[in-house]
């Protein structure tokens, strides 16, 4: 599935509307959890999911209704017996979701999307402060905010920041949102709180068949997928149509302009070892977050032993996945992807 945030910010940035509905509160077993967001736009196509079903196909029956207005509206789903049988829950479960009307012709919502997009691709973290209310056309610069430490970006109208900063600390540490309330001009009203996280980033060594399924599967659960190889028609638009970068430079010198970071995750399954061991020994200089190499145990102890004589710890040369991948008994090069990105979202989610 498509990131919502940048398939936000390319809506936006190509003028067009479209709703932003997000579960801003839940009580008893619901399908998707506080914070889950589904994109709809004017044609009725949609991205993501918030349980499908009757609760989805009401909420999109809404969407005409929002566009039309240009005003935000909040609404209420009661889903017991047979009506949370057809969607993914358990049992009953009440829902409260905000459909948030954004527009490339706002300024200020073209802008601040951009800055979301911005900020996740840096590997930063932040919270975005909603002001929740019925009839609210949220183009106005009081009803929502990006905070990030040390920059206030967006709240210079907005009167409730102490209210974000008091919660930003325990927000970012559970990654979870919350709703709260604030008195704005003698009323009390809901503020939604909700963290934004850094994209997670794949890079890929080699441009083979593994690479082929794994960038296309590693998109659809939303990692920003980058592939390297040291041959132009391999790294190549056409055949990586999914991929979010390409980079054609030799192995060697792969990394020496192109700082990882150590929340980035590193799949190596070039064509041979020794490009192998190239890369290994440059992404052990700055660890990042997962090392996953394809290999045989023969390929895997020529180079171990090499990072051994060349200095590397041997906690370092463990931390690298390898076999790489969950053993599912997989053969095949999408088989192969799949082990892989099954381990990749198991790492993610520690």
């Amino acid at each position: 599935m498509r990131d919502i945030y940048q398939e936000i910010d390319r809506e936006l940035g190509q003028d067009r509307e479209v709703i932003l509905a997000t579960i801003v509160a839940q009580k008893g077993s619901t399908p998707r959890n506080q914070g889950t967001k589904f994109l709809i736009r004017p044609d009725g196509t949609f991205l993501g999911t918030i349980g499908g079903g009757k609760l989805e196909a009401e909420v999109l029956a809404e969407a005409p209704r929002v566009f039309a207005e240009k005003k935000n509206r909040i609404v209420q789903f009661q889903l017991t017996g047979e009506e949370a049988a057809e969607t993914e829950m358990l049992c009953g479960g009440s829902l409260e979701i905000y459909l948030e009307l954004l527009s490339g012709r706002n300024p200020f919502q073209r802008e601040f999307y951009k800055k979301v997009t911005k900020l996740r691709k840096s590997g930063q973290s932040g919270i975005i402060a909603t002001l929740l209310e019925e009839g609210l056309f949220s183009g106005r610069s009081d009803a929502k905010g990006l905070y990030v430490p040390g920059e206030e970006q967006g709240f210079e109208n907005v009167p409730w920041i102490s209210l974000v900063k008091e919660h930003f600390p325990r927000i970012l540490l559970d990654q979870k949102p919350a709703l709260k309330t604030a008195e704005i001009q003698g009323e009390e009203k809901k503020i939604f709180l909700e963290p934004i996280e850094a994209l997670s980033h794949l890079y890929l060594f080699g441009a083979g068949h593994v690479s082929l399924s794994l960038c296309a599967l590693a998109k659809t659960v939303g990692f920003h997928v980058t592939v390297f190889d040291d041959r132009a028609e391999f790294a190549d638009r056409r055949r990586f149509p999914d991929a979010d970068d390409l980079v054609v430079q030799p192995f060697d010198q792969m990394l020496k302009d192109f700082p990882i970071g150590s929340n980035a995750f590193v799949v190596i399954v070039t064509r041979g070892h020794l490009h192998d061991h190239q890369i290994v020994r440059q992404v052990l200089k700055n660890p990042p977050r997962y090392i996953g190499m394809i290999g045989s145990r023969h390929k895997k102890g020529i180079i171990f032993k090499a990072l051994r004589e060349e200095g590397f710890s041997e906690d370092l040369i463990q931390s690298i996945h390898t076999p790489i991948g969950l053993d599912i008994g997989a053969e095949t090069p999408e088989e192969i992807a799949v082990s892989i990105v099954a381990e990749l979202i198991q790492v993610r989610g520690s």
